[in-house]
C-alpha cells in the first residue's frame, strides 16, 4: 500500500525547510516523510519552476567560471519566448533541457533520462511537445516518470 511508512520518502530540501504549522515546535515522524503521491507532485512543481527560469546566456560570461555555470546561479534553461518552432534546432533543446535536469534535478536518475521534442505535434504550428521520461529516486524502488 502506497502509505504505508516503508513507500515513503523524505521530501526535498526546499519542502522540508517549509513550515505548513509554525504553531507547533514539534514534528512528528509521519511529517518527515511524504507519500510518492506527494513526492511525485513535488518534481513536477520543481520541474515547471525549472523549465519556466531563464538561465543565463553565453553572453553573460558565465563559461568563465564553469563552477558558477553548473550551480543554481544558472537555474532554468534557455529563454525560448519569441522564437519560431520551425526555425529551432529541437536536437539542441533536448539536450539543454536534459543537461539542465541532469544539473538541477538530482531526484531523476541521469542514466535513466530522455528529452524528446516534437515540432507541431499539435493544433497550433508554432508549438512544441517536449517529453520528459526517466526513473525518480524512491524507495523501495525507482518510480517511472513521463512529462509531456
Amino acid at each position: 500500500m502506497a502509505d504505508s511508512f516503508t513507500e515513503k520518502i523524505q521530501p526535498c530540501l526546499l519542502d522540508r525547510l517549509t513550515d505548513e504549522n509554525p504553531e507547533s515546535q514539534k514534528e512528528s515522524r509521519n511529517e518527515r516523510v511524504i507519500s510518492v503521491k506527494r513526492y511525485r507532485e513535488g518534481v513536477l512543481r520543481d520541474l515547471i519552476w525549472l523549465l519556466n527560469a531563464k538561465a543565463h546566456s553565453a553572453e553573460d560570461g558565465l563559461e568563465d567560471f564553469p563552477e558558477a555555470a553548473h550551480s543554481v546561479l544558472n537555474f532554468g534553461t534557455r529563454d525560448l519566448c519569441g522564437l519560431i518552432s520551425s526555425s529551432m534546432d529541437l536536437r539542441t533543446l533536448e539536450q539543454d533541457i536534459a543537461e539542465a535536469l541532469r544539473r538541477l534535478e538530482p531526484r531523476i536518475n541521469p542514466g535513466s533520462l530522455t528529452v524528446t521534442a516534437v515540432s507541431g505535434a499539435q493544433k497550433f504550428s508554432n508549438g512544441i511537445v517536449i517529453e520528459i521520461r526517466g526513473d525518480l529516486w524512491a524507495y523501495p524502488v525507482p518510480e517511472q516518470l513521463l512529462i509531456r
